[in-house]
């Protein structure tokens, strides 16, 4: 259609108009909008009315008195699960308009209801069918009362009329979906894990594609894969190793392996039975049958370059220089079978489930009740990983995360001597396991990397729909920041460097740590931060942390408690969904510290400071 000046009619104005708006980024009109076709909503928060309403770089942020209904009847539903469950129900039934869901075909089930120190975080999973679509879910947290403080969405609308172009049959079976991913991955290791294969959709482009999630953990090529797999082609639509690093960059470590390697895979139902034999043998202390003991044990404390005041320290000095840094400690929670006290209890299991420097073997046991290991000795290694991961979640236990708000009801499992010997160490999402590497300073020396580590774990409990968006650099800013938490509660902690992350894994000799006063790092709203990533005078992760250590010791300074300020972080990231970034983050803290310590200086000061970084502008 060719249009002249002045000679454009009303209708042509209108569609001219459309044209240049929509150039301009602005949304189509609703009443130009379609509900046939299957689409992908905005990631949207709702906060309280003292949060910005209106875009927030990749998410949008709304008052919650955007919706109809922003109260939930919790009266005598406390101890009732199936109750609270119908009347979150109810609470989305009523705001389905709002929240984009009325006349979805995909429903939202009810995934996880947990408590929380404000009130309840109840998780949503988007399902067709029954079958869950990934990444698609609402969270909501409310107060006891029945309040709603945060609502989270991130969903797919699957208008009605667009559910038969949907293909809900796998012509794939799962035992071959695994061996596309065994074959795939050249595999000729063994099983770290069983493998596992769950039917999932997944929007590609608006067309909601049937696949296998397929889990596949493997000592060679070393990793916990998991691969997407179309349920009626086989088509590999995506693959990562799914294990939360620590990252280190000055020198050259061992990454993820090559993938396009050439070989023939080993027999995958004998590597599994092999898998299944090896787990026999090493089966974990049984718990129910153990008496509870409590034995000693050395340790650092928290490191030796801060609880000697040396700097120079080096990971070859000879074994004399660190005699003044052992401390000798209680171990509380250890299990007693025949007379031997052993490193699992019920917060944390010392075991063996990764190939490492020291090969397969079980953690030692003892029979006096004293762990004499130093560094060199990895039951050294063993007694610090227990004591520390052990003290941590007592104090999570302590701050109120305890009984039907515990994070870790099940305790966490370790692998002191992990990684296939790389001088690393990660968290295995949705397997509750954490391992640390070896390799110029050992990781398990140090308590910043024990801390930090878990911290991913702390996060993704916090959040059962961790990921997407900001989500890598504010894991690990905030395992920075846990560290440095908790390290300033430990004798000698803040003596040296208070801010630097890694004091002794992290010499310059090795790679050289973070920090968490990076004061020059800006926020830019068009980025998208994953974890480690280079930004020129500072890194992606310590741009998190800086503003949440800069809030941690101003408020402490003021005569405010560590575990005030803890809480505040931890529950800033509960009922924000998936995919948020630092931004949405950030309001999201802000309002919780209001509601958790009223009448505090909390939320001034951490508003303060992501306002200093352009994180809330």
């Amino acid at each position: 259609m060719l249009i002249t000046k002045g000679s454009a009619t009303f209708r042509e104005k209108i569609i001219i108009s459309c044209l240049a708006a929509f150039a301009a980024g602005a949304a189509w009109p609703a009443a130009a909008q379609t509900r046939d076709t299957i689409n992908r909503l905005p990631n949207t928060i709702y906060l309280p009315d003292a949060a910005p309403a209106g875009p927030s770089d990749k998410n949008v942020v709304k008052s919650l008195s955007a919706l109809p209904s922003a109260t939930l009847d919790l009266k005598g539903t406390a101890t009732n699960p199936a109750a609270i469950s119908a009347e979150v129900q109810s609470f989305v039934a009523k705001n389905a308009k709002e929240l984009g869901l009325e006349g979805n075909a995909a429903k939202l089930v009810v995934k996880s209801i947990r408590e929380t120190l404000t009130g309840r975080y109840v998780s949503m999973e988007q399902r067709l069918d029954d079958i869950p679509i990934i990444d698609s879910q609402v969270q909501l947290t409310v107060s006891d009362q029945g309040a709603v403080q945060s609502v989270a969405r991130n969903v797919v609308d699957v208008p009605t009329t667009s559910v038969a172009s949907v293909k809900k049959t796998a012509e794939v079976s799962q035992k071959a979906a695994e061996d596309i991913v065994w074959k795939d991955l050249n595999a000729s290791g063994e099983y770290l894990e069983p493998p596992t294969a769950e039917k999932a959709y997944l929007n590609e482009n608006n067309i909601l594609t049937l696949v296998y999630v397929v889990k596949m953990a493997v000592s060679k090529p070393f990793g916990y894969w998991e691969y997407r797999v179309d349920a009626n082609t086989g088509r590999i639509v995506s693959k990562k190793d799914r294990a939360i690093k620590e990252g280190k960059h000055k020198r050259d470590l061992p990454g993820s392996p090559d993938l396009s390697a050439t070989g023939v895979p080993a027999d995958r139902e004998a590597a599994l039975a092999k898998f299944n034999q090896r787990m026999k043998s090493m089966m974990p202390v049984d718990n129910k049958t153990a008496k509870v003991a409590t034995g000693k044990g050395l340790v650092f404390e928290p490191n030796p370059v801060s609880s000697l005041n040396d700097t120079g320290l080096q990971d070859n000095d000879p074994p004399s220089k660190f005699d003044k840094a052992y401390v000798e400690v209680t171990l509380v929670g250890l299990s007693e079978v025949g007379g031997k006290l052993n490193l699992q209890g019920p917060l944390v299991r010392v075991d063996d489930f990764e190939p490492g420097d020291g090969g397969a073997s079980r953690p030692p046991s003892t029979s006096t009740g004293t762990w004499t290991a130093r560094r060199g000795d990895n039951a050294f290694n063993d007694v610090m990983t227990y004591f520390y991961i052990n003290s941590s979640i007592t104090y999570l236990q302590k701050i109120g995360y305890t009984g039907t708000r515990d994070l870790f009801p099940n305790g966490i499992a370790v692998d002191t001597d992990g990684l296939n010997g790389a001088d690393n160490s990660h968290f295995v999402p949705g397997s509750d396991r954490l391992a640390f590497g070896h390799g110029c300073v050992d990781d398990n020396e140090d308590t910043d990397v024990i801390f930090h580590e878990l911290g991913h774990a702390i996060h993704n409990h916090i959040n059962v729909d961790w990921g997407g968006g900001d989500s890598g650099a504010i894991g690990e800013g905030f395992g920075d920041y846990w560290a440095i938490s908790q390290r300033k509660q430990i004798k000698n902690g803040f003596q040296v460097d208070p801010v630097k992350v890694f004091e002794w894994d992290g010499i310059d000799a090795c790679w050289g740590g973070r920090r968490a006063d990076r004061l020059n790092a800006r926020y830019d709203p068009n980025r998208t931060y994953g974890a480690h990533q280079s930004m020129g005078s500072f890194e992606s992760d310590e741009l998190w942390s800086t503003p949440l250590v800069s809030s941690l010791l101003e408020l402490t300074g003021a005569g405010e408690t560590i575990e005030s300020v803890d809480q505040v972080v931890l529950e800033g990231m509960s009922g924000i969904g998936s995919n948020f970034t630092m931004r949405t983050l950030a309001l999201a803290t802000v309002a919780k510290a209001k509601a958790l310590v009223p009448g505090k200086p909390h939320a001034a000061v951490f508003e303060k400071h992501f306002k200093h970084h352009k994180i809330i502008p």
